[in-house]
Protein backbone atom coordinates (compact mmCIF):
# COMPACT_ATOMS: atom_id res chain seq x y z
CA UNK A 1 0.00 0.00 0.00
CA UNK A 2 2.87 2.08 1.20
CA UNK A 3 4.65 1.40 -2.48
CA UNK A 4 1.73 2.62 -4.68
CA UNK A 5 0.62 5.79 -2.74
CA UNK A 6 4.40 6.57 -2.77
CA UNK A 7 5.04 5.85 -6.89
CA UNK A 8 1.10 7.73 -7.11
CA UNK A 9 2.98 10.49 -5.00
CA UNK A 10 6.14 10.44 -7.44
CA UNK A 11 4.45 10.64 -10.30
CA UNK A 12 2.20 13.17 -9.59
CA UNK A 13 5.19 15.48 -8.37
CA UNK A 14 6.68 14.75 -11.80
CA UNK A 15 3.47 16.18 -13.54
CA UNK A 16 3.69 18.94 -11.57
CA UNK A 17 6.96 19.77 -11.73
CA UNK A 18 8.46 18.43 -15.09
CA UNK A 19 12.55 17.69 -15.49
CA UNK A 20 14.43 19.88 -17.21
CA UNK A 21 15.07 19.03 -20.67
CA UNK A 22 18.88 17.78 -20.67
CA UNK A 23 19.39 18.65 -24.21
CA UNK A 24 21.25 22.00 -24.88
CA UNK A 25 18.58 25.31 -24.56
CA UNK A 26 17.71 26.20 -28.41
CA UNK A 27 20.05 29.15 -29.65
CA UNK A 28 19.21 31.52 -32.40
CA UNK A 29 20.77 30.98 -35.88
CA UNK A 30 22.25 33.76 -35.57
CA UNK A 31 22.73 37.07 -33.82
CA UNK A 32 22.65 40.40 -35.34
CA UNK A 33 23.93 43.47 -33.15
CA UNK A 34 22.99 46.44 -35.13
CA UNK A 35 24.55 50.03 -33.57
CA UNK A 36 23.31 53.31 -35.71
CA UNK A 37 25.96 55.71 -34.81
CA UNK A 38 24.42 59.00 -33.19
CA UNK A 39 21.04 57.95 -33.04
CA UNK A 40 18.76 59.88 -30.48
CA UNK A 41 16.27 58.42 -28.77
CA UNK A 42 13.55 60.64 -30.65
CA UNK A 43 14.44 59.47 -33.92
CA UNK A 44 12.20 56.33 -33.60
CA UNK A 45 9.48 58.89 -33.48
CA UNK A 46 10.37 62.30 -34.99
CA UNK A 47 10.22 60.83 -38.43
CA UNK A 48 7.71 58.13 -37.83
CA UNK A 49 5.02 59.42 -40.17
CA UNK A 50 7.77 59.10 -42.79
CA UNK A 51 9.14 55.69 -41.88
CA UNK A 52 8.21 52.33 -43.95
CA UNK A 53 6.68 49.56 -42.60
CA UNK A 54 9.25 46.93 -42.89
CA UNK A 55 12.04 48.97 -41.00
CA UNK A 56 12.28 50.52 -37.74
CA UNK A 57 8.67 50.38 -37.16
CA UNK A 58 8.59 46.66 -38.11
CA UNK A 59 11.00 46.67 -34.77
CA UNK A 60 8.68 48.32 -32.61
CA UNK A 61 5.90 46.77 -33.80
CA UNK A 62 6.90 42.86 -33.67
CA UNK A 63 10.09 43.61 -30.89
CA UNK A 64 10.48 44.50 -27.37
CA UNK A 65 11.47 48.25 -27.12
CA UNK A 66 12.95 49.70 -23.88
CA UNK A 67 11.97 53.34 -23.78
CA UNK A 68 13.90 54.86 -21.54
CA UNK A 69 17.98 53.25 -22.33
CA UNK A 70 20.69 55.60 -21.18
CA UNK A 71 24.54 55.86 -20.92
CA UNK A 72 25.30 55.41 -17.58
CA UNK A 73 28.82 56.93 -17.91
CA UNK A 74 30.52 59.84 -19.71
CA UNK A 75 31.82 61.07 -21.53
CA UNK A 76 29.55 59.41 -24.63
CA UNK A 77 31.31 58.77 -27.60
CA UNK A 78 31.70 55.96 -30.07
CA UNK A 79 34.47 54.11 -28.95
CA UNK A 80 33.44 53.78 -25.12
CA UNK A 81 29.69 53.27 -26.46
CA UNK A 82 30.56 50.40 -28.91
CA UNK A 83 32.84 49.09 -26.43
CA UNK A 84 30.29 49.60 -23.24
CA UNK A 85 27.08 47.57 -25.73
CA UNK A 86 29.52 44.47 -25.82
CA UNK A 87 31.44 44.46 -22.65
CA UNK A 88 28.46 45.22 -20.54
CA UNK A 89 30.45 47.58 -18.42
CA UNK A 90 31.79 51.34 -18.62
CA UNK A 91 35.25 52.79 -19.32
CA UNK A 92 36.18 52.46 -15.72
CA UNK A 93 36.56 49.08 -16.03
CA UNK A 94 36.90 48.43 -20.06
CA UNK A 95 39.51 51.16 -20.22
CA UNK A 96 38.19 52.46 -23.73
CA UNK A 97 37.60 56.21 -22.10
CA UNK A 98 37.21 58.33 -25.10
CA UNK A 99 38.18 58.11 -29.00
CA UNK A 100 41.33 60.00 -28.38
CA UNK A 101 43.65 60.62 -25.76
CA UNK A 102 46.82 61.26 -23.76
CA UNK A 103 48.50 57.65 -23.50
CA UNK A 104 51.00 57.68 -20.36
CA UNK A 105 52.94 54.22 -21.71
CA UNK A 106 53.47 55.82 -24.94
CA UNK A 107 54.06 59.74 -23.66
CA UNK A 108 51.89 60.86 -26.39
CA UNK A 109 48.61 61.04 -28.22
CA UNK A 110 46.84 57.94 -28.70
CA UNK A 111 43.74 56.82 -31.42
CA UNK A 112 41.75 54.52 -29.58
CA UNK A 113 42.38 51.18 -32.06
CA UNK A 114 45.41 52.16 -32.87
CA UNK A 115 48.14 49.14 -32.98
CA UNK A 116 51.45 50.13 -34.61
CA UNK A 117 52.76 46.16 -34.01
CA UNK A 118 50.22 45.37 -36.29
CA UNK A 119 50.51 45.79 -40.44
CA UNK A 120 47.44 46.71 -42.73
CA UNK A 121 45.85 44.48 -44.57
CA UNK A 122 44.04 45.71 -47.68
CA UNK A 123 45.82 48.92 -48.20
CA UNK A 124 48.65 50.82 -47.75
CA UNK A 125 47.56 53.26 -45.76
CA UNK A 126 48.94 52.47 -42.38
CA UNK A 127 47.28 55.06 -40.23
CA UNK A 128 44.21 53.45 -41.91
CA UNK A 129 44.88 49.54 -41.34
CA UNK A 130 47.37 49.73 -38.32
CA UNK A 131 44.56 48.66 -35.39
CA UNK A 132 43.63 46.16 -33.14
CA UNK A 133 40.83 45.52 -29.96
CA UNK A 134 44.58 45.43 -27.88
CA UNK A 135 43.41 48.45 -25.82
CA UNK A 136 40.48 46.96 -24.58
CA UNK A 137 40.52 45.55 -21.18
CA UNK A 138 37.41 43.60 -20.66
CA UNK A 139 35.93 40.69 -23.03
CA UNK A 140 33.10 41.14 -25.09
CA UNK A 141 30.20 38.84 -25.11
CA UNK A 142 31.04 37.95 -28.71
CA UNK A 143 34.19 36.50 -27.05
CA UNK A 144 32.35 34.65 -24.60
CA UNK A 145 30.34 32.85 -26.99
CA UNK A 146 33.69 31.64 -29.13
CA UNK A 147 34.71 30.27 -25.50
CA UNK A 148 31.70 29.26 -24.79
CA UNK A 149 31.38 26.33 -27.83
CA UNK A 150 35.00 26.01 -28.67
CA UNK A 151 35.30 28.70 -31.22
CA UNK A 152 33.12 26.95 -33.08
CA UNK A 153 30.77 30.16 -33.38
CA UNK A 154 31.59 32.70 -35.64
CA UNK A 155 31.92 36.43 -35.36
CA UNK A 156 31.85 39.19 -37.31
CA UNK A 157 32.39 43.02 -37.42
CA UNK A 158 31.69 45.06 -40.05
CA UNK A 159 31.39 48.92 -39.69
CA UNK A 160 32.78 52.17 -41.65
CA UNK A 161 35.18 53.23 -38.74
CA UNK A 162 37.11 51.28 -37.50
CA UNK A 163 36.61 51.38 -33.76
CA UNK A 164 32.95 51.03 -34.09
CA UNK A 165 34.25 47.36 -36.18
CA UNK A 166 37.03 46.43 -33.92
CA UNK A 167 35.29 46.81 -30.09
CA UNK A 168 32.10 44.98 -30.50
CA UNK A 169 33.95 42.35 -32.32
CA UNK A 170 36.09 41.92 -29.58
CA UNK A 171 39.39 40.00 -29.08
CA UNK A 172 39.57 36.77 -30.85
CA UNK A 173 36.40 37.06 -33.86
CA UNK A 174 36.97 35.66 -37.11
CA UNK A 175 37.18 38.53 -39.02
CA UNK A 176 36.82 42.09 -38.40
CA UNK A 177 36.36 45.05 -41.60
CA UNK A 178 36.67 48.47 -41.76
CA UNK A 179 36.45 51.17 -44.34
CA UNK A 180 39.67 52.91 -46.02
CA UNK A 181 38.80 56.19 -47.69
CA UNK A 182 42.40 55.84 -49.98
CA UNK A 183 41.16 53.02 -52.37
CA UNK A 184 37.80 52.75 -51.71
CA UNK A 185 37.77 49.51 -50.01
CA UNK A 186 36.81 47.13 -46.56
CA UNK A 187 40.16 46.71 -44.99
CA UNK A 188 41.63 45.18 -42.10
CA UNK A 189 44.69 44.21 -40.44
CA UNK A 190 47.16 41.63 -39.97
CA UNK A 191 45.71 40.86 -36.35
CA UNK A 192 43.17 39.10 -37.81
CA UNK A 193 44.43 37.80 -41.32
CA UNK A 194 47.37 38.19 -43.29
CA UNK A 195 45.39 38.62 -46.41
CA UNK A 196 41.82 39.49 -47.71
CA UNK A 197 39.69 36.38 -48.25
CA UNK A 198 38.75 36.29 -51.85
CA UNK A 199 35.80 36.89 -51.40
CA UNK A 200 36.54 40.27 -49.69
CA UNK A 201 38.66 41.32 -52.59
CA UNK A 202 36.07 39.88 -55.57
CA UNK A 203 33.30 42.72 -52.88
CA UNK A 204 36.08 44.78 -53.49
CA UNK A 205 36.35 44.96 -57.19
CA UNK A 206 32.69 45.58 -57.71
CA UNK A 207 33.33 49.20 -56.99
CA UNK A 208 30.52 50.12 -55.41
CA UNK A 209 31.72 53.24 -53.96
CA UNK A 210 32.20 54.32 -57.06
CA UNK A 211 28.73 53.58 -58.26
CA UNK A 212 26.90 55.42 -55.04
CA UNK A 213 28.88 58.77 -55.74
CA UNK A 214 28.49 58.56 -59.44
CA UNK A 215 24.56 59.79 -58.57
CA UNK A 216 23.35 63.10 -56.76
CA UNK A 217 22.20 63.02 -53.19
CA UNK A 218 18.51 63.50 -53.71
CA UNK A 219 15.62 63.39 -51.49
CA UNK A 220 14.15 60.16 -50.51
CA UNK A 221 10.71 61.79 -50.63
CA UNK A 222 9.44 64.51 -52.35
CA UNK A 223 7.81 67.83 -50.56
CA UNK A 224 8.77 69.57 -47.65
CA UNK A 225 10.78 67.54 -44.71
CA UNK A 226 8.42 69.09 -42.07
CA UNK A 227 10.22 67.46 -39.58
CA UNK A 228 13.10 69.16 -39.91
CA UNK A 229 13.84 72.83 -39.82
CA UNK A 230 13.58 75.33 -42.69
CA UNK A 231 16.23 78.12 -43.33
CA UNK A 232 18.61 76.17 -41.59
CA UNK A 233 21.69 76.74 -43.71
CA UNK A 234 23.31 79.18 -41.20
CA UNK A 235 23.41 75.96 -38.75
CA UNK A 236 24.44 73.32 -40.84
CA UNK A 237 28.47 74.23 -41.34
CA UNK A 238 30.24 71.34 -39.36
CA UNK A 239 33.59 71.78 -40.36
CA UNK A 240 34.31 68.02 -41.38
CA UNK A 241 34.21 68.56 -45.36
CA UNK A 242 33.65 71.61 -47.48
CA UNK A 243 29.88 70.50 -48.74
CA UNK A 244 27.99 73.26 -50.32
CA UNK A 245 24.18 73.52 -49.15
CA UNK A 246 21.19 71.92 -49.93
CA UNK A 247 19.74 70.10 -51.95
CA UNK A 248 20.62 68.09 -54.24
CA UNK A 249 24.31 67.34 -53.84
CA UNK A 250 26.21 66.78 -56.75
CA UNK A 251 28.40 63.77 -55.18
CA UNK A 252 30.39 63.28 -58.70
CA UNK A 253 31.33 66.84 -58.35
CA UNK A 254 32.57 67.10 -55.26
CA UNK A 255 34.29 63.39 -54.83
CA UNK A 256 37.39 64.46 -56.80
CA UNK A 257 37.99 67.11 -53.99
CA UNK A 258 37.09 64.85 -51.10
CA UNK A 259 37.98 61.22 -52.32
CA UNK A 260 36.01 58.29 -51.22
CA UNK A 261 35.64 59.67 -47.11
CA UNK A 262 32.33 61.74 -49.39
CA UNK A 263 30.79 58.31 -49.02
CA UNK A 264 31.22 58.37 -45.40
CA UNK A 265 28.71 61.47 -45.21
CA UNK A 266 26.06 60.06 -47.38
CA UNK A 267 22.99 57.88 -46.94
CA UNK A 268 25.47 55.68 -49.46
CA UNK A 269 27.56 54.48 -46.71
CA UNK A 270 25.02 52.61 -45.05
CA UNK A 271 23.87 51.00 -48.23
CA UNK A 272 27.39 50.01 -48.67
CA UNK A 273 27.49 48.38 -45.04
CA UNK A 274 24.46 46.21 -45.61
CA UNK A 275 25.58 45.28 -49.17
CA UNK A 276 28.85 43.98 -47.14
CA UNK A 277 27.18 42.27 -44.16
CA UNK A 278 24.95 40.22 -46.73
CA UNK A 279 27.54 39.21 -48.73
CA UNK A 280 29.68 38.01 -45.20
CA UNK A 281 26.63 36.15 -44.09
CA UNK A 282 26.78 34.07 -47.00
CA UNK A 283 30.41 33.80 -47.90
CA UNK A 284 31.32 32.86 -44.48
CA UNK A 285 28.11 31.04 -43.90
CA UNK A 286 26.97 32.69 -40.80
CA UNK A 287 24.41 30.67 -39.19
CA UNK A 288 24.53 27.87 -41.19
CA UNK A 289 25.16 25.29 -38.45
CA UNK A 290 23.66 24.41 -34.90
CA UNK A 291 26.53 27.18 -33.11
CA UNK A 292 25.30 30.80 -33.15
CA UNK A 293 27.03 33.11 -34.99
CA UNK A 294 27.08 37.28 -34.15
CA UNK A 295 27.52 39.90 -37.06
CA UNK A 296 28.11 43.17 -35.35
CA UNK A 297 27.03 45.67 -37.45
CA UNK A 298 27.20 49.26 -37.34
CA UNK A 299 25.96 52.34 -39.62
CA UNK A 300 28.51 55.23 -39.22
CA UNK A 301 27.04 57.82 -41.81
CA UNK A 302 24.07 59.05 -39.60
CA UNK A 303 26.68 60.44 -36.99
CA UNK A 304 29.11 62.16 -39.87
CA UNK A 305 26.00 63.67 -41.39
CA UNK A 306 24.87 64.31 -37.74
CA UNK A 307 28.06 66.10 -37.19
CA UNK A 308 28.17 67.94 -40.39
CA UNK A 309 24.49 69.09 -41.04
CA UNK A 310 23.02 68.84 -37.42
CA UNK A 311 19.98 67.02 -35.58
CA UNK A 312 17.68 69.60 -37.74
CA UNK A 313 18.47 69.34 -41.14
CA UNK A 314 16.83 67.79 -43.76
CA UNK A 315 19.90 65.81 -44.41
CA UNK A 316 19.91 64.53 -41.13
CA UNK A 317 15.86 63.50 -41.95
CA UNK A 318 16.83 62.08 -45.17
CA UNK A 319 20.16 59.89 -43.86
CA UNK A 320 17.38 58.32 -41.52
CA UNK A 321 14.60 58.01 -44.22
CA UNK A 322 16.82 56.11 -46.08
CA UNK A 323 18.33 53.96 -42.97
CA UNK A 324 15.05 52.75 -42.67
CA UNK A 325 14.96 51.42 -46.07
CA UNK A 326 18.12 49.43 -45.41
CA UNK A 327 17.13 48.24 -41.88
CA UNK A 328 13.66 46.71 -44.09
CA UNK A 329 16.05 45.25 -47.17
CA UNK A 330 18.40 43.51 -44.22
CA UNK A 331 15.53 42.23 -42.16
CA UNK A 332 14.19 40.89 -45.51
CA UNK A 333 16.81 38.91 -46.30
CA UNK A 334 17.32 37.52 -42.85
CA UNK A 335 13.67 36.30 -42.79
CA UNK A 336 14.45 34.74 -46.33
CA UNK A 337 17.55 33.15 -45.59
CA UNK A 338 16.87 31.54 -41.83
CA UNK A 339 12.96 31.79 -41.69
CA UNK A 340 11.36 34.47 -39.28
CA UNK A 341 12.13 33.76 -35.73
CA UNK A 342 15.33 31.77 -36.22
CA UNK A 343 17.56 35.25 -35.54
CA UNK A 344 18.12 37.38 -32.30
CA UNK A 345 18.15 41.12 -33.44
CA UNK A 346 18.80 44.31 -30.93
CA UNK A 347 19.37 47.93 -32.45
CA UNK A 348 20.69 50.11 -30.13
CA UNK A 349 23.15 53.64 -30.37
CA UNK A 350 26.59 54.10 -29.38
CA UNK A 351 25.56 57.95 -28.33
CA UNK A 352 23.23 60.62 -29.50
CA UNK A 353 23.52 64.10 -30.21
CA UNK A 354 23.42 67.73 -29.42
CA UNK A 355 21.24 70.89 -30.13
CA UNK A 356 23.42 72.88 -32.57
CA UNK A 357 24.89 75.76 -29.75
CA UNK A 358 24.21 78.96 -32.32
CA UNK A 359 20.70 78.05 -32.77
CA UNK A 360 19.85 77.63 -28.87
CA UNK A 361 21.23 81.09 -28.53
CA UNK A 362 19.26 82.80 -31.00
CA UNK A 363 15.84 81.08 -29.43
CA UNK A 364 17.15 82.88 -25.84
CA UNK A 365 18.00 79.17 -24.59
CA UNK A 366 21.63 79.00 -23.07
CA UNK A 367 23.70 77.73 -24.65
CA UNK A 368 28.04 77.82 -25.78
CA UNK A 369 30.92 76.18 -27.42
CA UNK A 370 33.90 75.97 -25.16
CA UNK A 371 36.98 76.75 -26.42
CA UNK A 372 38.89 73.61 -25.12
CA UNK A 373 41.56 73.28 -28.38
CA UNK A 374 43.03 76.26 -27.11
CA UNK A 375 43.06 75.65 -23.80
CA UNK A 376 46.73 73.96 -23.36
CA UNK A 377 48.62 76.92 -23.27
CA UNK A 378 46.23 79.03 -21.14
CA UNK A 379 46.32 76.14 -18.25
CA UNK A 380 50.57 76.40 -18.71
CA UNK A 381 50.20 79.91 -18.35
CA UNK A 382 48.15 79.60 -15.25
CA UNK A 383 50.90 77.28 -13.49
CA UNK A 384 53.73 79.27 -14.97
CA UNK A 385 52.01 82.42 -13.28
CA UNK A 386 51.19 81.02 -10.00
CA UNK A 387 54.32 78.93 -9.36
CA UNK A 388 56.80 80.98 -10.85
CA UNK A 389 58.57 78.56 -13.36
CA UNK A 390 58.95 77.69 -16.66
CA UNK A 391 57.89 74.00 -18.26
CA UNK A 392 55.38 72.25 -20.24
CA UNK A 393 53.13 71.42 -17.34
CA UNK A 394 50.25 70.44 -19.10
CA UNK A 395 50.67 67.37 -21.77
CA UNK A 396 47.31 67.61 -23.04
CA UNK A 397 43.86 68.49 -22.89
CA UNK A 398 40.72 66.68 -24.20
CA UNK A 399 37.73 65.31 -23.35
CA UNK A 400 37.07 67.85 -20.67
CA UNK A 401 40.09 66.71 -18.89
CA UNK A 402 43.73 67.40 -18.08
CA UNK A 403 46.82 65.33 -18.26
CA UNK A 404 49.27 66.86 -16.36
CA UNK A 405 53.48 65.96 -16.47
CA UNK A 406 54.36 64.92 -13.18
CA UNK A 407 57.56 64.79 -14.08
CA UNK A 408 57.78 68.16 -15.01
CA UNK A 409 55.92 69.79 -11.72
CA UNK A 410 58.34 67.54 -9.63
CA UNK A 411 61.43 69.09 -11.43
CA UNK A 412 59.78 72.32 -10.46
CA UNK A 413 59.18 71.44 -6.52
CA UNK A 414 55.03 71.74 -7.35
CA UNK A 415 53.26 69.62 -5.72
CA UNK A 416 50.70 67.77 -7.71
CA UNK A 417 47.20 68.26 -6.16
CA UNK A 418 48.59 72.07 -5.60
CA UNK A 419 48.52 72.55 -9.58
CA UNK A 420 45.04 70.82 -9.92
CA UNK A 421 43.95 73.14 -7.44
CA UNK A 422 44.95 76.05 -9.48
CA UNK A 423 43.71 74.34 -12.76
CA UNK A 424 40.75 73.77 -11.26
CA UNK A 425 40.15 76.71 -9.87
CA UNK A 426 40.69 78.67 -13.46
CA UNK A 427 38.16 76.41 -14.67
CA UNK A 428 35.64 77.17 -13.04
CA UNK A 429 35.67 80.76 -13.71
CA UNK A 430 35.43 80.12 -17.07
CA UNK A 431 31.98 80.70 -19.26
CA UNK A 432 30.47 77.14 -19.48
CA UNK A 433 31.76 75.24 -17.24
CA UNK A 434 30.12 73.55 -14.17
CA UNK A 435 32.41 72.18 -12.14
CA UNK A 436 36.17 70.93 -12.49
CA UNK A 437 37.71 69.09 -9.88
CA UNK A 438 41.29 66.68 -9.67
CA UNK A 439 40.59 62.69 -10.25
CA UNK A 440 41.29 61.82 -6.89
CA UNK A 441 38.39 64.43 -5.53
CA UNK A 442 36.11 62.96 -7.65
CA UNK A 443 35.94 60.07 -5.59
CA UNK A 444 34.67 62.12 -2.79
CA UNK A 445 32.00 63.38 -4.25
CA UNK A 446 28.46 62.52 -2.60
CA UNK A 447 26.03 60.09 -4.76
CA UNK A 448 23.47 62.78 -5.42
CA UNK A 449 25.93 65.38 -6.43
CA UNK A 450 25.02 65.97 -10.57
CA UNK A 451 26.50 63.33 -12.77
CA UNK A 452 29.34 62.03 -10.03
CA UNK A 453 28.39 58.53 -10.54
CA UNK A 454 28.44 58.81 -14.07
CA UNK A 455 31.75 60.53 -14.39
CA UNK A 456 32.99 58.54 -12.12
CA UNK A 457 32.19 55.46 -14.67
CA UNK A 458 34.14 57.26 -17.26
CA UNK A 459 37.13 56.85 -16.00
CA UNK A 460 39.97 55.17 -15.74
CA UNK A 461 42.75 55.01 -13.22
CA UNK A 462 45.66 54.52 -15.30
CA UNK A 463 44.61 56.29 -18.32
CA UNK A 464 42.34 59.64 -17.81
CA UNK A 465 43.20 62.51 -17.15
CA UNK A 466 44.38 64.31 -13.92
CA UNK A 467 41.93 67.14 -13.55
CA UNK A 468 38.44 66.88 -14.87
CA UNK A 469 35.75 69.63 -16.01
CA UNK A 470 32.57 69.43 -16.75
CA UNK A 471 30.37 72.21 -18.87
CA UNK A 472 26.52 73.52 -18.61
CA UNK A 473 24.21 72.07 -20.01
CA UNK A 474 24.04 72.48 -24.08
CA UNK A 475 27.88 73.99 -23.66
CA UNK A 476 30.02 71.78 -25.86
CA UNK A 477 33.71 71.65 -26.94
CA UNK A 478 35.04 73.04 -29.66
CA UNK A 479 36.80 69.87 -31.16
CA UNK A 480 38.09 68.82 -34.50
CA UNK A 481 35.31 67.96 -35.93
CA UNK A 482 32.80 70.89 -34.72
CA UNK A 483 32.84 75.01 -35.02
CA UNK A 484 29.48 76.87 -34.56
CA UNK A 485 27.74 74.69 -36.58
CA UNK A 486 26.59 71.30 -36.81
CA UNK A 487 26.11 68.88 -34.22
CA UNK A 488 28.38 66.70 -31.22
CA UNK A 489 27.75 64.60 -28.35
CA UNK A 490 29.90 63.43 -25.31
CA UNK A 491 28.13 64.81 -22.52
CA UNK A 492 26.53 63.47 -19.33
CA UNK A 493 23.40 64.75 -20.71
CA UNK A 494 20.23 63.02 -21.80
CA UNK A 495 20.36 64.22 -25.27
CA UNK A 496 23.54 62.49 -25.84
CA UNK A 497 22.66 59.30 -23.33
CA UNK A 498 19.05 58.87 -24.06
CA UNK A 499 19.45 55.85 -26.80
CA UNK A 500 17.08 53.27 -28.40
CA UNK A 501 17.21 49.80 -27.60
CA UNK A 502 14.83 47.31 -29.63
CA UNK A 503 15.42 43.63 -29.34
CA UNK A 504 13.67 41.76 -31.98
CA UNK A 505 13.40 37.99 -33.34
CA UNK A 506 14.11 35.01 -31.34
CA UNK A 507 12.09 33.98 -28.49
CA UNK A 508 11.37 37.92 -28.20
CA UNK A 509 8.12 38.91 -27.64
CA UNK A 510 6.55 42.04 -28.51
CA UNK A 511 6.06 45.04 -25.85
CA UNK A 512 7.68 48.03 -24.73
CA UNK A 513 9.16 49.36 -20.63
CA UNK A 514 9.88 52.32 -19.32
CA UNK A 515 11.78 51.06 -16.54
CA UNK A 516 15.39 52.73 -16.48
CA UNK A 517 18.14 50.38 -18.72
CA UNK A 518 21.51 51.11 -18.53
CA UNK A 519 23.57 50.55 -22.16
CA UNK A 520 25.62 48.06 -20.05
CA UNK A 521 22.27 45.93 -19.73
CA UNK A 522 22.51 45.28 -23.24
CA UNK A 523 25.48 42.38 -23.15
CA UNK A 524 24.29 40.74 -20.31
CA UNK A 525 20.98 40.17 -21.16
CA UNK A 526 22.31 38.47 -24.55
CA UNK A 527 24.68 36.28 -22.43
CA UNK A 528 21.41 35.21 -20.60
CA UNK A 529 19.52 34.61 -23.94
CA UNK A 530 21.63 32.30 -24.82
CA UNK A 531 22.67 31.26 -21.58
CA UNK A 532 26.64 31.64 -21.81
CA UNK A 533 28.94 33.36 -18.96
CA UNK A 534 28.77 37.67 -19.32
CA UNK A 535 31.53 39.29 -20.13
CA UNK A 536 34.57 38.87 -17.57
CA UNK A 537 34.22 43.40 -16.09
CA UNK A 538 30.33 43.10 -16.73
CA UNK A 539 28.52 45.49 -13.95
CA UNK A 540 25.26 45.47 -16.04
CA UNK A 541 21.92 43.64 -15.10
CA UNK A 542 20.28 41.38 -17.07
CA UNK A 543 16.49 42.18 -18.50
CA UNK A 544 13.93 39.88 -17.06
CA UNK A 545 11.36 41.32 -19.35
CA UNK A 546 13.09 39.37 -21.84
CA UNK A 547 13.60 35.79 -20.65
CA UNK A 548 9.90 35.54 -19.31
CA UNK A 549 8.23 33.74 -22.82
Amino acid sequence: MNYYFSLAALLACLAAHPLRSQTPPAQPKLIVGIVVDQMRYDYLYRYQSKYGTGGFKRLLREGFSCENTHYNFAPTYTGPGHAAIYTGTTPAVSGIIANEWFDREWGKHRYVTTDTTVQPVGTDARRAGQHSPRVLLSSTVTDELRLFHNFRSKVVGICLKDRGSILPAGHIPDACYWFDDKTGNWITSSYYTDSLPRWVQEFNARRLPDLYLSKPWTKALPGAYEESFANWDQYDDGVYLAIPENFPYDLPALKPKTGYALLRFTPGGNTFTVDFALEAIDRMALGQDEFPDVLCLSFSSPDYCGHQFGIHAEETEDMYLRLDGQIARLLRALDEKFGQGNVLVFLTADHGGSETPAHLKDLNIPAGVFPESALEEPLNQVLIDKFGNASDFVLEVGNQQVWLNAEALDAAGIEFEDAGQALSDYLRAQAGVYDAYLQEDLLDLPADYPFAPEIRRGIHPRRSGDVLFLLDPAWHADDKFFGKGGATHGSAYAYDTHVPLIWYGWRIPAGETFAPVSITDIAPTLSALLRIMEPNGNTGKVLEQLLLR
